[in-house]
């Protein structure tokens, strides 16, 4: 539904091509892969990736880490019958909790005591275990940053001419976990519906490279980020340097 929405809004019909008077919208083809083919967009799929992050999920480190929660963790278990013990199992409710309170539901009264805060902050803890490795961050943001710059090289050396735009669409955490292994994720947080990332294409003084912005609609229009170890203006040889460490092989997703 959200990729419709984008498409309609980028393809509108011309007085030919709009078959019901007002209808300002036409079909727009589009591409996917089973979830279990995707490790562009759907690497947490990949086998080798459910065993790193099982591993973590169970590690000591983490669960140390949980006990400083335990208050909140049982409170949430108590109140919604649930075993609610991992990050994960707040995140998951977290939506839940989100969705009817968008479409006007009255939360349980027992909410109040942990909605938004500090269910917020323990959901988007859940990020950071997602990204917890360097294989992990490799499968979960890797093979997307191969193909963009895949991508936008055979468009500049000719071999994809005609090439305007590479649209995905895919899910919050897609967002998160690319702004943190890109080390751009400010004011930590749980992306908003319809939030996106641009990485935009710019060719000055002669040098093709990258613009990165995020619209989380806080306010004043897509933010223009800058990465850790270049300029708000990235040259394109140098962005693939700095991603090169997260570029995995193919054979380590395990599809």
């Amino acid at each position: 539904m959200s990729l419709e929405l984008v498409l309609a809004s980028l393809f509108l019909p011309n007085k030919e091509q709009m078959f019901e008077t007002g209808l300002y919208w036409q079909p727009v083809p589009y591409d996917y892969l089973p979830s279990n083919h995707d490790p562009v967009l759907r690497g947490f799929m990949c086998p080798t990736y459910r065993k790193l992050y099982n591993n973590v999920s169970n590690s000591k480190e983490l669960e140390g880490e949980l006990r400083n929660h335990e208050v909140i963790l049982d409170f949430v278990s108590k109140n919604t019958g649930l075993s609610v013990t991992r990050y994960a199992d707040i995140y998951d409710l977290y939506f839940g909790l989100l969705i009817e309170e968008d479409w006007g539901l009255a939360l349980p009264s027992w909410t109040k005591e942990v909605w938004p805060e500090p269910m917020n902050t323990l959901a988007v803890q859940e990020y950071y275990v997602m990204t917890k490795t360097r294989e992990m961050r490799q499968m979960a943001v890797g093979y997307f940053l191969e193909k963009v710059i895949r991508d936008t090289t055979k468009v500049l050396n000719g071999t994809a001419a005609g090439k305007k735009l590479y649209l995905y669409s895919a899910h919050e955490d897609n967002i998160a976990k690319l702004l943190i292994v890109l080390g751009i994720f400010q004011s930590p947080h749980i992306p908003p519906y319809g939030s996106y990332i641009m990485l935009e294409v710019h060719l000055i003084d002669k040098v093709h490279g990258f613009k990165i912005f995020y619209e989380n609609y806080s306010g004043g229009g897509p933010k223009l980020l800058k990465l850790p170890a270049c300029e708000e203006f990235c040259p394109l040889d140098q962005f693939t340097k700095i991603v090169s460490d997260l570029i995995p092989d193919r054979e380590l997703c395990g599809m």
